[in-house]
């Protein structure tokens, strides 16, 4: 029996957190493969689609409401084919346990953590309730590798994308228990050159390029339609201290 890939083009992808960093880059890419992003963003998302020609949305993960409004509204405009969401919306407060204030810690929750949930859940309902004969839908959570890492001035960032990675899994399961048409996947990127590892002061010459990742996110999302990826972790082979 061959397993074939699947192909990107055409596919409607939402990602959050596509008005920058690893989310435009994200974005740029499935455009180049023939996918149709759609960057979601509370600021840059605009900036975005003038490079890839999808379209763009203002959009809070951390709304609840404005989720469910939006995901409807994606899913009446472009029916069967909306089948992709990555979740790649994130926020880092660096500070330590006897400095972080309540209102960094909940921030970076609510983004980290509940997020993805919000956005998940109510990608789930709607491709479970219009659930046709195609192929499965894909939902790809950009976690961390901090979710398996230490790291210090890192309380909220460390345990919101350990509690991710946990989120990954629960879903993976339940999606195999219940038998949704959806897939889920996980990775697990070290720092990146992009605008949120600037406050870590580290040389762009151990980060890696977001990119690498992008291409990562297209992998998962052309895998065979059987076939789910649980926790990948990717790793610069410039990081000299990896794990960290």
């Amino acid at each position: 029996m061959t397993v074939e890939p699947r192909s990107l083009e055409g596919r409607v992808v939402l990602v959050t957190g596509g008005g920058s960093g690893l989310g435009r880059a994200i974005c740029v890419r499935l455009a180049r493969e023939g996918a149709v992003p759609v960057a979601a963003d509370i600021a840059g998302a605009s900036e975005t689609a003038s490079l890839t020609g999808g379209p763009a949305i203002t959009l809070d993960v951390t709304d609840p409401d404005a989720v469910r409004g939006r995901m409807e509204e994606l899913f009446d405009r472009y029916g069967d084919a909306f089948d992709g969401l990555v979740n790649d919306a994130g926020t880092d407060q660096g500070a330590g346990l006897l400095d972080i204030t309540d209102e960094q810690w909940a921030q970076v929750i609510a983004v980290n953590q509940s997020g993805p949930l919000y956005t998940s859940r109510e990608f789930l309902r709607q491709a479970v309730k219009r659930a046709s004969d195609a192929a499965p839908a894909d939902i790809v959570n950009i976690i961390s590798i901090s979710a398996i890492t230490v790291g210090t001035d890192a309380a909220a960032y460390n345990s919101s994308k350990a509690a991710l990675a946990k989120l990954t899994e629960v879903m993976q399961r339940e999606a195999g228990e219940y038998r949704w048409p959806v897939r889920v996947h996980g990775i697990m990127p070290s720092a990146m050159n992009t605008p949120m590892m600037e406050q870590w002061h580290l040389s762009s010459e151990v980060m890696m390029d977001p990119d690498a990742v992008a291409r990562s996110v297209t992998f998962l999302l052309t895998l065979p339609a059987d076939t789910f990826v649980q926790n990948l972790v990717i790793n610069s082979r410039r990081e000299p201290d990896w794990p960290r």
